[in-house]
């Protein structure tokens, strides 16, 4: 699965008013995430997808993580390839 804010999953929200879509907009354009704004008063508001970009979970580590192994930020590369790059004590 693609990483939120890519082309191929952009982050979706669900805003009421224009200072709302000017927000979550600015914010994206910002970070250079692709994303999609729908107005729909009828419905909740829903950010929650810029939300977790904003503020992303932190991954648990509980086992060591092979360099072969999916990295556990969640992009769907090896480790080796995505945070285990910049990881200075890889042997």
């Amino acid at each position: 699965m693609a990483k939120l804010g890519t082309e191929k999953r952009p982050i979706i929200v669900r805003v009421h008013t224009d200072d709302k879509a000017r927000y979550v907009a600015d914010t994206c354009a910002k970070n250079g995430w692709h994303y999609i704004i729908g107005f729909e008063p009828d419905k909740p508001e829903d950010i929650s997808d810029l939300e977790k970009m904003l503020n992303p979970p932190k991954p648990v580590m509980t086992d060591k993580i092979g360099r072969n192994d999916s990295c556990p930020c969640g992009s769907g590369k090896k480790y080796k390839k995505c945070c285990g790059a910049s990881d200075v004590l890889l042997a």
